[in-house]
C-alpha cells in the first residue's frame, strides 16, 4: 500500500462522515471504495465534452423544482468563472441517473433536520457542506464557495482532524452566497462626503427635472440642428446632458444607459445620431465600472484594471477634445463626426463588453485576469483589438505578478486581498519552539495551501512549481536560526537574501505574456535555486543522511546489538502490564543499553513510547476505515509491556520536514513489530535451552533406546515454531527493509528538491510496509495469532521444572498447540498467495509483492499445503 493508499482510505473516510451516510446498512464496505477509485482515477478533470456538459445541464433543468432558478444559479456561477463548475454538473447529473446514490443520501437529511445549538455554532465556525436528499440536491444548486469548502474539506491531509457533518443549510443561504460573495475580510469604504458629493463622478450628473428647451430643434434650419446636435453628441461623449439628448436616471449603476434624442429633430440628422449613441452609453458603463471597482473591497487586480481603463478614458477625453477644436473652428459636421468616431465605437463596445461580463458575474481576482486572457487571445487576428485587450490583461496582471516574484524570490506572501494562488493556514504555528515541540508535517503540507480557485490558467500548469518555490525559501528561513554564516536574513523585515548578487544577476521580472512557456524559464530557474539551496541545507548542514542510519539502526533494528542488552535488562518490566510499567525505568534502562552498544552520535535523540493500543489498532487508525472498530485510546486491554512499548525520535527543524511525525508513526510500526518478533524468538530460545539441560539429565537414568515422546514432541514444535519466527525476521530485515534501503540509498544520491526527497523516503517506508506485511489488517491477524500461540507455548514449557518429568504435562497440550500451529500457519500461507499481486501506489502500479518468498522460506518443503 502506498501512501496514496493511505490517504485514499482518509478521504473516503471523510467523505462517508461529511455526507452522514450509513455504509453498513446498505452492506457497502469503504475497502470497496477505495479499490473502485484506485481503478477509475485515469480520467482528468474537466475534460467533458460539449454534449456531455449539455446533457447534463438538460437532466438538472428537467428535474429542478424551479427551472429559472436553476438557470439564474448556473449563469452566476458561469459568469464569474468558478473552477470545477462543469464537473460538479456532470456529478449531479449522475445523481440524478443513479437511484442507488439517491438512496444512500436520503438518510441524511431525516438525521439532519433539527439544527441543534451546538450544531448551529459548529455551522457557523467550520468549513459548510451541504447535507440534502436527493431531490433538494437537484433543486438546489450548491453555490461555488460551499462546492469549493466541501472539496477543500476533502482533499486535506490525512493527518487532518475529521470533523463532524455539518447541518442542512437553508435554500436562501444558499442563494444569498451564490450571488452575493462572501468575504471574511472588511475593507474601507467610501468616506461619507463621496454620496454627499454627487458632482464628484465621471458619469452623468442625475438631475431630479428635466429642463425642456425654449425653442423645439425642429423649427430651426438643417444646419442650425446639425452644428447643435453635433455639440450635445460631444457633450454626451463627456458625461453630460445636452440640450436636446437627453437620458434617464438610472436604478441599477451596472445597466446601460439609454438616451432620448428630440422627435423634432431632422430624421436625417436623428438617425445618424443615434448611431453615435451607443459610444456615450458604453462611455458612461466604463466610467461607472472604474469608479466602482476603485473601492478597497475590489482586490488590487480590480484596481489595476480600473487604472487601466482610466488611462483608456483619458485617451478617449484626448480624442473628443480634438474633435472639439475642430467644432469650434467650424469644421466639424455630424458626417464627419461619425467618420472620426466610428473606429472608437469598435473600440469602447470592447471594452464595454468586457465590464458587462465582469459586472455579470460580480468578479474579482483570478476570474478578472482568466477573463482579460481569454479576450485577449480570441482578438488575436485582430490588431488594434488585440492590443487594447492586451494592455488590459498586462495592466491587471501586474498586481498577481508582484505577489508572484515576491513568493518565488522572497517567500513571502504579500496578498491583502486573498487573491494570490497560495495562501498561509494561520492555524500552523510555525515559530521554532512549536516546531521543536510538536515535530509533523503540518509545516510542509498543510502551512502554505494552493488555492486552484485563485490561480490564473496562465499558471496553471506551474502552479505546483510555484507553491514549492515559496515553501523551499520559507523552510530555509525557519532554519536560519544555525545557518546565519551562509544565508542572510533580515528578521525585522522577514525578507529574505540568498546570494543577492547571484540572484539579482539572474533576475528576470516577469511581464504578462499570452504564451505560458515565456514565463516558464523564469519560473524554473527560482525553483531550481530554491530547491538546491534548501537541500544542501538539509542533507549536509543538517546531516540528514547520518540521521537516515540512525533511524535504521534503532528502529529498524538493522544489528539488533542494544535490543539483546535492553531485553536483558528491562524484560521483568516490560512483561508487567502496560499501566503498571513505570516509564521512566525504562527510559534510564535504554539509555544505559544504547550508551554500552553504540557510539551513533544521535542516540540521545531516542525515547520510549508506550502506546495504548496494539499494532493491529494502530495500523486501523492509519488506514482510519469506518468499517473498522471503532478505536479509543483508553480502551481497556490487557496489554502488556513488550505489547505496548515502542521507541521515539526527537527531530528539531528543518529536519522534521522529513522526518515528521507521519514518517515516525511508520517507522514505529515496523519497529513494534520487529520488535514483538524477537521477542517471541528470544522466548523459544529459552524453550531450546530447557529443552536441552532437562534432556541431558534424563538421559543419565533412561534407557537411551527408550523413546521419550514429550519432550520430543514439545522440542518438535519448539523447532518448527522458532523456523517460522527466524525466517519472517529473516524475510524482513534482508530481504524487505535491506532491499528497499538499498534502493532509497542510490535514490538519495539522484534527488535534486526536498519534494522527491520527501517522496522517496515514504516510498522507502510504504514498500517496507507493505511488504512486511503491516498494510493488511487481516494478513496482521494471522500472524498475530500464531504469535499469540508461540507465547502460550513458551510459558506453558516454562511451566514444566527443569527437573520434573515430562510426564507431568499432559501429552495432548503438545498435540493442541501443535494442531493450532500448523492450521494457523497454513491459513497464513493460503492469505499470503491470495494477497500477492500488482500494487496500486506512487510507483504508477504493477509493482509486485515480495511476499511469496516468505512462503518458498517457511513452507519450502510443501509440509502446510
Amino acid at each position: 500500500m502506498s501512501s496514496h493508499e493511505y490517504s485514499l482510505h482518509f478521504l473516503v473516510n471523510e467523505l462517508v462522515r461529511t455526507l452522514n451516510v450509513n455504509l453498513k446498512g446498505i452492506q457497502l464496505a469503504p475497502e470497496a471504495i477505495v479499490d473502485y477509485f484506485n481503478k477509475n482515477t485515469n480520467r482528468q478533470a474537466n475534460t467533458y465534452t460539449p454534449a456531455e456538459l449539455s446533457d447534463a445541464k438538460r437532466k438538472l433543468y428537467s428535474n429542478s423544482l424551479s427551472a429559472n432558478e436553476f438557470t439564474e444559479l448556473y449563469d452566476s456561477l458561469k459568469a464569474r468563472h468558478v473552477r470545477d463548475l462543469d464537473s460538479i454538473i456532470v456529478i449531479l447529473s449522475n445523481i440524478v441517473d443513479n437511484p442507488e446514490i439517491q438512496d444512500l443520501l436520503k438518510p441524511a437529511r431525516s438525521k439532519s433536520t433539527v439544527m441543534t445549538s451546538p450544531q448551529q455554532k459548529r455551522l457557523n465556525t467550520q468549513p459548510r457542506t451541504i447535507t440534502t436528499s436527493p431531490t433538494s440536491t437537484i433543486s438546489k444548486v450548491h453555490s461555488s464557495h460551499i462546492l469549493a469548502e466541501m472539496k477543500d474539506t476533502l482533499l486535506r491531509p490525512a493527518t487532518a482532524t475529521i470533523s463532524q457533518p455539518a447541518s442542512i443549510i437553508s435554500e436562501n443561504d444558499i442563494r444569498r452566497r451564490v450571488l452575493t460573495p462572501s468575504s471574511s475580510t472588511e475593507f474601507l469604504g467610501r468616506p461619507a462626503w463621496f454620496n454627499e458629493r454627487l458632482r464628484l463622478v465621471w458619469d452623468f450628473y442625475p438631475t431630479p427635472e428635466k429642463f425642456e428647451p425654449d425653442v423645439a430643434i425642429g423649427r430651426l434650419s438643417v444646419i442650425e440642428q446639425e452644428a447643435i446636435i453635433v455639440e450635445d453628441l460631444l457633450l454626451c461623449m463627456l458625461g453630460i446632458e445636452g440640450k436636446f439628448i437627453k437620458t434617464p436616471s438610472l436604478t441599477d449603476k451596472q445597466a446601460q444607459r439609454s438616451f432620448h434624442i428630440d422627435r423634432s429633430l431632422d430624421p436625417t440628422l436623428r438617425d445618424l445620431a443615434r448611431r453615435m449613441v451607443p459610444l456615450c452609453s458604453n462611455h458612461s458603463l466604463i466610467v461607472r465600472f472604474i469608479e466602482d471597482r476603485s473601492q478597497y473591497k475590489y482586490g488590487l487586480i480590480n484596481h489595476a484594471l480600473a487604472g487601466a481603463l482610466r488611462e483608456v478614458v483619458q485617451r478617449y477625453y484626448v480624442f473628443v477634445s480634438q474633435l472639439e477644436t475642430q467644432q469650434q473652428q467650424g469644421q466639424l459636421t455630424l458626417q464627419t463626426l461619425w467618420f472620426h468616431t466610428e473606429p472608437v465605437m469598435e473600440m469602447m463596445e470592447i471594452i464595454a463588453n468586457i465590464v458587462r461580463t465582469l459586472n455579470k458575474g460580480n468578479t474579482t481576482g483570478r476570474a478578472v485576469l482568466d477573463l482579460l486572457h481569454e479576450q485577449t487571445l480570441k482578438l488575436s487576428g485582430h490588431k488594434q483589438a488585440y492590443d487594447i485587450c492586451f494592455f488590459l490583461a498586462k495592466s491587471s496582471y501586474k498586481p498577481y505578478l508582484t505577489m508572484l516574484e515576491t513568493w518565488i524570490h522572497n517567500g513571502i506572501i504579500d496578498d491583502p486581498y486573498g487573491e494570490f494562488m497560495v495562501q498561509e493556514n494561520k492555524d500552523i504555528i510555525h515559530h521554532e519552539s512549536s516546531l521543536e515541540q510538536e515535530f509533523n508535517d503540518k509545516f510542509w503540507s498543510r502551512r502554505y495551501i494552493l488555492q486552484r480557485n485563485n490561480t490564473p490558467i496562465l499558471f496553471q500548469s506551474s502552479s505546483d512549481m510555484i507553491l514549492n518555490t515559496g515553501k523551499y525559501l520559507n523552510a530555509i528561513r525557519e532554519s536560519a536560526f544555525d545557518y546565519n554564516d551562509d544565508i542572510n536574513i533580515d528578521m525585522s523585515t522577514s525578507i529574505l537574501r540568498i546570494d543577492k548578487q547571484l540572484l539579482m544577476n539572474n533576475y528576470k521580472k516577469l511581464e504578462y505574456t499570452i504564451r505560458e512557456k515565456d514565463l516558464d524559464e523564469t519560473l524554473e530557474e527560482a525553483y531550481k535555486y530554491s530547491s538546491e539551496i534548501l537541500l544542501d541545507l538539509i542533507l549536509n548542514k543538517y546531516h540528514l543522511i547520518e540521521r537516515f542510519q540512525t533511524l535504521k539502526h534503532y528502529f529498524l533494528i538493522d544489528k539488533g546489538d542494544y535490543i539483546v542488552q535492553f531485553m536483558d535488562s528491562a524484560e521483568d518490566e516490560l512483561t508487567k502490564r502496560a499501566r503498571d510499567i513505570d516509564e521512566n525505568k525504562i527510559q534510564s534502562l535504554l539509555d544505559v543499553s544504547l550508551a554500552i552498544t553504540s557510539d551513533d552520535q544521535y542516540k540521545d535523540d531516542v525515547r520510549i513510547k508506550m502506546f495504548h493500543y496494539d499494532l493491529i489498532s494502530m495500523l486501523e487508525r492509519v488506514l482510519n476505515i469506518e468499517s473498522s472498530t471503532n478505536i479509543n485510546e483508553t480502551m481497556e486491554i490487557k496489554l502488556t509491556g513488550l505489547e505496548s512499548f515502542s521507541l521515539d525520535y526527537e527531530v528539531k527543524w528543518p529536519i522534521s520536514l522529513v522526518i515528521n511525525r507521519n514518517c515516525l508513526t511508520r517507522y514505529q510500526m515496523l519497529f513494534r513489530f520487529l520488535f514483538y518478533i524477537k521477542y517471541i524468538e528470544r522466548l523459544l530460545c529459552n524453550v531450546w535451552r530447557a529443552h536441552k539441560n532437562g534432556g541431558r539429565r534424563r538421559r543419565r537414568v533412561r534407557d537411551r533406546k527408550q523413546i521419550i515422546t514429550k519432550p520430543n514432541g514439545a522440542a518438535y514444535l519448539r523447532h518448527k515454531m522458532l523456523h517460522f519466527v527466524e525466517n519472517l525476521l529473516y524475510y524482513m530485515s534482508f530481504e524487505v527493509i535491506e532491499s528497499h534501503w538499498h534502493t532509497f540509498e542510490h535514490n538519495l544520491k539522484k534527488v535534486t528538491n526536498i519534494d522527491e526527497l520527501l517522496q522517496y523516503h515514504l516510498l522507502f517506508l510504504d514498500n517496507c510496509l507493505r511488504d512486511c506485511m503491516l498494510t493488511s489488517v487481516h494478513l496482521l491477524r494471522h500472524i498475530h495469532k500464531i504469535m499469540a500461540t508461540c507465547v502460550m507455548f513458551a510459558n506453558a514449557m516454562d511451566n514444566v521444572d527443569d527437573d520434573d518429568d515430562y510426564d507431568s504435562l499432559p501429552g495432548a497440550v503438545v498435540v493442541s498447540f501443535n494442531n493450532n500451529f500448523t492450521e494457523q500457519l497454513r491459513q497464513l500461507l493460503d492469505a499470503i498467495s491470495k494477497e500477492d499481486g500488482p500494487v496500486y501506489g506512487a510507483t504508477g502500479g504493477g509493482q509486485q509483492h515480495t511476499l511469496t518468498n516468505i512462503i518458498h522460506r517457511i513452507n519450502f518443503n510443501n509440509q502446510y499445503c
